[in-house]
Order: structure tokens, then C-alpha cells, then sequence
């Protein structure tokens, strides 16, 4: 009788309460990843983890350690997870060359560990706050071609940014697809009549949509700036902005300024993204930076026009109604391209985006194959 042997155990870390942005690629890669095979613990710097209980019932563990400005504190706590539960395996999720957790596996005699980039700049509106961690990151990404043994990005600019030349002329890099699952984003007339009625909005009334955190990296300022040009050519439009964060007051505060009234809607954490796409006749993304952007992604998916800035690496551009425009250029060129695009019927691009490796489907196999052959 064949006894199947114990999955192997991955420690992932690190991820956060927000369930969006990196957090959500892990959790997504997690639902659906074979967990006879592959089975991950996760490490986290929140007290409360909302999906905590949901991946338990699936075989999963959560730690829960001090960060790393209380240096001791962490590197002591870290030290003894990986001792105690013998961890040679760790994915690395990190948006910056933060060289400390590597280096304290690393010390540990962890065998397998992990860099997956997810980002291309420093998340802060605080300009010291940059300037410090873009002096940690230019050690930190020279250290890790020493210490680590597998080298992942999203994109080629993500990986361009936390490696060195070396490292990506080496055998041992590889661009990890934020892949999504594409037959959730089909446009579903019926989801798109109900909601726009649950949410107070016409069926002719144009929509622009945004998905993500309110920080620094997303550039909300500027999207405001943009709708206020749309919306002095089209007073039928109204801003979907969906997501949390710590910059929301301020921007709310920014649109109350500018007298918009219900035109803006702030809806905050929302699990029904995909319903909420068919909502949208337009996606816009003017970030400062992405690793990828993955919520371009699922606007290609569910048929949008979609409108992002050249910071973002051009591999997001994934469908024939995908437009960059640069941060260089005022909030009224915006306008007019999207207002020019405005009226294009919805396409569907689901093969299309099959064929450049986004479905999950294709891709949790690629990311199965890359766990079990280390």
C-alpha cells in the first residue's frame, strides 16, 4: 500500500490584512495551488489576518512576528519559527531589497530561499522615507545574489529593479506571471444593471473605474485631476474608487474641494471586483510606479478600455484597447484620450490573454512545477 508522502512546506513571507496588491496574488496562488503537493505557511507583521481561519481549515500556519524596526525583537522571533517548524524552504515576497529577513534565514541554514520582486520604486510620499529605503535597497539587492537561491519578478522592469545584471543574466531568474482567473472579469450584463441600480447609477452615466490601496505608489491626486477634466465635458460621469488606505481622507477631502459631490463614490474593500468591472466603461491607472499592475489585468479580462501611465512596465499593455499615456502630460490630454475611446464597444480577450500565460490556471501549474523541483 503507497503511503503519499507529506506536501512540501513553504514559508511565505510576508503578507498583510489587505488582501489586495501582493497579499492577494499569495492568497489567490494559494486557493489554487495542489495542496497534497505544495502546501504554504505564511508570516505576517498584523495581529489580525481576515482570511486566517478560511486557510486553515486547508492545512495552513500563520505566524505572527515584531517588524523589523524592532530589530532584536524580530530577528529572535524569525530565528525561532524557522528553528522550531525546520523550514527549508522560503518565498520572499518584497517590494524592496530588505536584506535583513533574507539574511536571518540565511544564517538559519535555510536551504531553499526565495526573491520574488513585486514592485519597481519605494511606496512613501515621505521623500526621507524613500531616501532611506533606496539606500538599504541598493546594499541589499547587491547582497542577495549571495545568499539566495532562486530569483522571481513579475515583470522584467520588477526584476531590472531588486537585481543586479548578473543575477538576470543567470540561469537563475524567472518572470512569475500575476496571472488571474480570467472567467471571473466576463462581462455580465445582468451584474452591471443591478449594481449600477444598487449604486445610484444611470444606464447612460460613463464610469471610471480605479482599484487600489490609497497610497503614494496609485497616484490618486492626479486620477481626481483627470476626472475633473472629464467631468467638465461630461457632467454624466461618475469615479468608482475602490480600495482603503492611508491616504483616503485626503483624498476625499481633495474631491469634496472640488465640489463633485456624488460623482465620486468611495467604496471602499470590495470582494465582488470582478461584478463591480462590469459596473466601469473605463479602467485608469496613472500610478507612479507597479511591479506589474495586476488590476490592469483584470480590466483587460473583463473587456475594458484601459488607461495607464508609462511608469507601468509595458507588459501590461495585453489588449488592443490598453493605452499608456505618461505622467508627463497634463490631465486634459488624459481626458481626451479617454473620452475619445469612450463609446468603443467591450471585446472580449479571454483567448488572448490565455495565450500570454495570465490564467491562473496555466500559471499555478508553471508556479507548482518551480516549488516541487527545488
Amino acid at each position: 500500500m503507497d503511503i503519499q508522502s507529506e506536501p512540501k512546506r513553504v514559508l511565505q513571507a510576508f503578507i498583510s490584512n489587505d488582501r489586495g496588491g501582493l497579499t492577494g496574488y499569495i492568497c489567490q496562488n494559494y486557493r489554487w495551488i495542489d495542496k497534497t503537493k505544495v502546501q504554504f505557511d505564511f508570516l505576517t507583521y498584523d495581529e489580525t489576518i481576515d482570511f486566517k481561519s478560511e486557510f486553515e481549515k486547508y492545512g495552513a500556519r500563520f505566524f505572527i512576528i515584531p517588524r523589523p524596526t524592532h530589530l532584536f525583537s524580530f530577528i529572535k522571533a524569525f530565528n525561532n519559527i524557522i528553528k522550531n517548524n525546520r523550514y527549508e524552504f522560503i518565498h520572499f515576497n518584497l517590494s524592496y531589497a530588505n536584506i535583513i529577513p533574507v539574511l536571518v534565514a540565511y544564517a538559519c541554514g535555510v536551504k531553499i530561499i526565495v526573491i520574488h520582486s513585486h514592485s519597481t520604486a519605494i511606496d512613501s510620499a515621505k521623500v526621507s522615507t524613500r531616501f532611506f529605503k533606496n539606500i538599504v535597497h541598493k546594499i541589499g539587492r547587491k547582497i542577495l545574489k549571495y545568499v539566495c537561491t532562486d530569483f522571481l519578478a513579475c515583470s522584467q522592469k520588477a526584476g531590472q529593479w531588486m537585481y543586479t545584471s548578473e543575477v538576470l543574466g543567470s540561469g537563475r531568474f524567472h518572470i512569475a506571471k500575476n496571472a488571474i482567473d480570467i472567467e471571473k472579469y466576463r462581462l455580465n450584463p445582468a451584474k452591471r444593471a443591478a449594481l449600477r441600480d444598487e449604486l445610484g447609477i444611470g444606464n447612460d452615466t460613463f464610469v471610471i473605474g480605479h482599484v487600489g490601496r490609497f497610497t503614494f505608489q496609485k497616484n490618486h491626486e492626479f486620477l481626481i485631476e483627470i476626472f475633473k477634466e472629464i467631468y467638465k465635458r461630461n457632467k454624466n460621469s461618475k469615479l468608482i474608487l475602490i480600495g482603503k488606505g492611508k491616504n483616503e481622507v485626503k483624498i476625499k477631502q481633495m474631491v469634496q474641494t472640488c465640489g463633485f459631490g456624488d460623482k465620486v463614490l468611495f467604496l471602499g474593500y470590495r470582494e465582488d471586483i470582478p461584478e463591480l468591472m462590469s459596473v466601469m466603461d473605463c479602467f485608469v491607472l496613472p500610478s507612479r510606479f507597479e511591479g506589474l499592475g495586476i488590476v490592469g489585468v483584470e480590466a483587460q479580462a473583463a473587456g475594458l478600455p484601459t488607461f495607464f501611465s508609462t511608469e507601468i512596465p509595458k507588459e501590461l499593455k495585453l489588449t488592443p484597447l490598453a493605452y499608456s499615456l505618461s505622467l508627463h502630460d497634463d490631465s486634459k490630454l488624459w481626458a481626451d484620450k479617454i473620452l475619445q475611446v469612450n463609446g468603443k464597444n467591450r471585446e472580449n480577450f479571454e483567448l488572448k490573454l490565455i495565450a500570454e500565460g495570465y490564467d491562473i490556471r496555466t500559471e499555478i501549474g508553471e508556479m507548482l512545477k518551480f516549488y516541487l523541483s527545488k
